[in-house]
């Protein structure tokens, strides 16, 4: 069975991120797609919440070659322990995401874990066009 990411935030394609580096011969790029999801500023980047309501998230979708090398590197970074999954503040768990072109898939994706109150609601749909807008205001 093949492995997907979905990211949405500091790991996706085009924000430039050193870590990077360290995972890009487990990763290829499938395309963009969309998550069920609110998005919040965190701080230094953000976090998704899972969302019914209609909300989306635009994130990358990316084919995971090593899965163990790969998410060895991206659990540390997202700080997610499986045996401790309660206190991490992401959790890395399977979701839908929906490619650009309709086509659904199961991917991995690193959910906020905490409870969101009090954080800014990102009301882009996009982390990057996000991030461009708050540094021109």
């Amino acid at each position: 069975m093949k492995n997907y990411l979905f990211v949405y935030g500091t790991l996706r394609k085009n924000y430039d991120l050193k870590l990077k580096e360290k995972v890009k011969g487990g990763l290829a790029y499938v395309g963009q797609a969309k998550i069920g999801a609110a998005l919040y500023d965190i701080g230094r980047y953000p976090g998704a919440v899972k969302d019914r309501t209609g909300k989306e998230v635009v994130g990358d979708v990316f084919l995971v070659s090593d899965p163990a090398a790969v998410f060895g590197v991206l659990d540390k970074y997202e700080g997610f322990e499986e045996r401790r999954a309660a206190d991490s503040e992401f959790v890395r768990r399977k979701g839908k995401v929906r490619l650009r072109g309709g086509k659904e898939l199961n991917a991995w994706i690193y959910w906020y874990n905490f409870d969101p109150a009090g954080k800014t609601m990102i009301r882009y749909k996009d982390y990057l066009n996000y991030l461009k807008n708050k540094s021109i205001h």
